[in-house]
């Protein structure tokens, strides 16, 4: 049983990606938030009027959140077995993945809040909730660069997964550190980062170690 759970592990990266996908599907096309332009008045409407679609696609963002923290564990463990005992590159990839999983988990949490308080919320007040998740999101571009760049180094110093996928990591954390560009690092590149890294190591599992034969006396 627990050979098979750490051989499946890594796939729990692309059930978060599925999971953040439809987060953001609920979260855009059924909830509709109002425009940058809007006024206090009509982010109020929004969370009184969506507050059902907020929290179902908070729901299910703050789910692949859960994933992707199982998805870091097999990564952490598959980067220490090949960077060997010292294992800092491995210690700074799997803090920088907890505290994105960290941010992701709270990204949408002032939105469901606002729905949550629906009743009792004021103009202004909305206004914040909505604009308080931007918060989160730079700190998960930020976090996600340590991730990405620490095990991109990994994967150039060891054969556990190919070299382009160490230079495609190094490029994609320099992406997430440009303020004006970040965005997208995080949004497009981040899924597609995990999608592979999850089916290489799926692709790619840790060879058996068996243990010694015991002797006899």
């Amino acid at each position: 049983m627990n050979g098979r759970v750490e051989r499946l592990g890594p796939l729990a990266g692309i059930v978060a990606v599925a999971l953040f996908v439809l987060g953001v599907f609920l979260f855009e096309s059924v909830a509709g938030p109002p425009g940058d332009d809007a006024s206090p008045q009509e982010y109020l409407a929004y969370y009184q009027d969506e507050s059902s679609a907020i929290l179902w696609a908070g729901v299910a963002f703050q789910l692949g959140a859960a994933f992707f923290l199982w998805f870091l564990g097999s990564l952490r463990a598959r980067l220490a077995e090949a960077e060997g005992p010292l294992s800092r590159l491995t210690a700074t990839a799997f803090g920088g993945g907890i505290a994105a999983s960290t941010c992701a988990l709270l990204l949408p949490g002032a939105d469901m809040a606002g729905a949550l308080s629906e009743e009792q919320l004021t103009p202004d007040a909305a206004v914040v909730f909505n604009n308080l998740g931007n918060a989160f999101f730079l700190g998960a571009e930020y976090a996600s660069a340590v991730l990405v760049a620490a095990a991109g180094l990994v994967f150039l110093s060891t054969r556990l997964l190919p070299r382009w996928l160490g230079w495609v990591s190094l490029a994609l954390a320099l992406v997430l550190l440009i303020g004006p560009i970040g965005w997208a690092g995080l949004l497009f590149g981040m899924p597609l980062w995990t999608i592979a890294v999850s089916l290489l190591l799926f692709l790619r599992p840790s060879p058996v170690v068996l243990p010694p034969p015991t002797t006899v006396p």
